[in-house]
């Protein structure tokens, strides 16, 4: 198999997996079955059973285990290239789902914060640089 289409089937696996535990993944499910079923509803349903229970023991552990997470990459990525190795047309197909769930999911170094923050008289909060001259009147 050329070696340009095991990568790809690596990443359709990892970003298939990311998605997993995500608001996403209906929709990855459908699209990818949609991809590899290749138009026969038989296929596309079979799939997406099959990608129910993958994503079923990804999650049963709350954050996932990495250990479950990279035997179902491991697994998809088998399948994956078996698929591809008999339907190479599918390869663009396959790279733009990729290219859509990396779009959607956040970044892995994205860390999101929510403050909460209640002030009273003469306080400032600033998200960054801030520069404050206060001039006290008597009051204090």
């Amino acid at each position: 198999m050329d070696p340009a289409l095991a990568g790809l089937a690596g990443a359709v696996a990892a970003a298939l997996v990311d998605a997993m535990t995500t608001d996403f993944w209906a929709t990855a499910r459908t699209r990818l079955a949609r991809i590899v079923g290749r138009g026969a509803h038989t296929a596309e349903a079979d799939l997406t059973r099959e990608l129910e229970e993958s994503a079923g023991r990804v999650s049963r552990s709350s954050p996932p285990e990495q250990a479950a997470m990279a035997a179902e990459q491991a697994r998809w990525a088998a399948l994956l290239t078996a698929f591809l190795a008999e339907h190479l047309d599918a390869s663009a197909e396959l790279q733009d789902f990729v290219l859509h769930i990396r779009e959607a999911l956040p970044d892995a170094d994205t860390v999101h914060v929510v403050q909460n923050i209640t002030a009273g008289r003469n306080t400032f909060i600033a998200g960054r640089d801030q520069h404050i001259s206060l001039t006290l009147d008597d009051d204090g």
